[in-house]
């Protein structure tokens, strides 16, 4: 990947996608890194009754795919010493198992604020295999000169 900085940014620029699979097994290793282990996501049985977003499967942490979004911003500007300042999210679809999330941004705003506090707007995304949106936001991502 290039270097990345705030003059080398165009207009309308799309991040590199990042994709992951969601599988039972990683939403259970992420209930255990996150202390979340709320029925909806770790316990099949007991989603087969309950159902609680009307479908009777365990569904992925919404701070999973808040994290797969995430990373296209780190991905991209890390390497070169940029930062995200502020990250805001909306859950829109819940993730079961199977799920193939794709996660994506396209740069929307540009703000030059002088020696290294330039930043970048991003509108960031993750839609399933459907092409369903399963969460939609911001980012402001600080870059260098």
């Amino acid at each position: 990947m290039s270097n990345v900085t705030f003059s080398s940014v165009k207009l309308e620029e799309k991040l590199p996608e990042v994709v992951q699979e969601v599988t039972q097994e990683r939403i259970w290793k992420y209930a255990a890194a996150s202390l979340d282990f709320n029925p909806v996501h770790i316990d099949p049985e007991w989603v087969k009754t309950a159902q609680p977003f009307s479908i009777p499967v365990t569904v992925a942490h919404g701070m999973m795919t808040i994290s797969f979004v995430t990373s296209v911003l780190t991905n991209w500007a890390f390497p070169s010493g940029g930062w995200v300042r502020k990250i805001d999210v909306k859950l829109t679809k819940p993730a079961p198992p199977g799920t193939v999330e794709k996660c994506g941004g396209i740069v929307t705003e540009k703000h030059p604020r002088g020696k290294n506090q330039s930043f970048v707007v991003v509108e960031v995304w993750a839609e399933n295999q459907n092409g369903e949106k399963l969460a939609v936001g911001t980012a402001e991502v600080v870059l260098p000169d």
